[in-house]
């Protein structure tokens, strides 16, 4: 099976955390402080099953999503979608000051927000993982992280204590996407003047997002958004700097590396689970495009 970190394996951040609290299937709250050894559950590409949420008040720390290497310092806000892979690789942590946040998907579901107090499409299209993060913001999220936290270690979980849940982690989203706000509100314009174009790079990179597994093919999407394949390759490379083909690509091969690496699954099996006719087409294209055999990649 697939490596999915889930609330039940993320548990074991317990025996690293100097507060740790949990809401049955809900959420998660850590708070991971002077770590005198590796994030083991995180020392390898782990795939999220839930939204992540790390504030960090003190230290830094590396991160990697989707095998790119991000840097977390002293007041910065890391925000991790489901399904992603992230791994935390060599870090000395003993200097670290990490507020941390798991929410299941299934819980996301229930959490009230309304998306027309905010253009979503900029917050996607302009997204990233890492931000940061003024004092007084910092200090309002850890306040909702602390009432969070409080709220898990209730006695007794009622309908009450899941309705605080969720208000309280509608209030936190709403103060993440006010921050992201700010910074968008600092960067130029670039796509006001396009919208529709803006929209097909966003549609395109979503439907890849749902859909790489099963289909590799530009014409594939060029179909889904009814655009040639020509007009969608100029428009994502205009907005991005990569061909569509590259970003159809990288997604497929991150999850090969993935699947090949540490879902125990045999190279013919991969094969299968990401749609290629038998393993020898899927061999082909993957040292294509990486240099090397799957089976080699696997032994490494």
């Amino acid at each position: 099976m697939e490596n999915y970190l889930t609330l039940n394996n993320l548990g074991k951040l317990d025996a690293f955390a100097t507060t740790f609290s949990r809401l049955e299937d809900k959420y998660m709250v850590a708070r991971l402080k002077g770590i005198a050894r590796p994030l083991e559950p995180l020392e390898k590409p782990m795939r999220m099953s839930c939204m992540t949420i790390m504030l960090c008040r003190r230290g830094s720390m590396d991160v990697e999503l989707n095998m790119i290497p991000y840097h977390v310092k002293s007041n910065s806000l890391l925000v991790i979608s489901p399904r992603m892979l992230i791994k935390t690789p060599g870090n000395d942590l003993s200097r670290l000051d990490l507020y941390v946040l798991f929410v299941s998907q299934e819980f996301l579901l229930d959490v009230n927000i309304d998306l027309n107090t905010i253009n979503i499409r900029s917050l996607i299209e302009k997204q990233t993982p890492v931000l940061s993060v003024s004092d007084d913001d910092t200090n309002k999220l850890i306040k909702f992280i602390d009432l969070l936290d409080l709220n898990a270690r209730e006695p007794e979980s009622t309908v009450f204590t899941t309705n605080v849940a969720r208000s309280l982690l509608a209030g936190a989203f709403y103060q993440i996407l006010s921050i992201n706000f700010k910074r968008l509100s600092k960067l130029p314009d670039e796509n006001a003047s396009t919208p529709r174009r803006s929209t097909y790079v966003h549609d395109f990179m979503r439907l890849v997002h749902l859909n790489y597994t099963q289909h590799r093919s530009l014409s594939f999407y060029a179909e889904q958004l009814y655009i040639t394949p020509k007009y969608l390759t100029l428009l994502v490379k205009e907005a991005t700097g990569r061909s569509a083909t590259q970003w159809i690509n990288d997604f497929v091969i991150t999850e090969a590396k993935n699947l090949l690496r540490f879902s125990g699954k045999n190279v013919q099996q991969v094969a299968y689970a990401l749609n290629f006719s038998n393993q020898s087409a899927f061999g082909k294209y993957f040292k294509h495009l990486t240099g090397i055999s799957p089976t080699a990649y696997q032994k490494k």
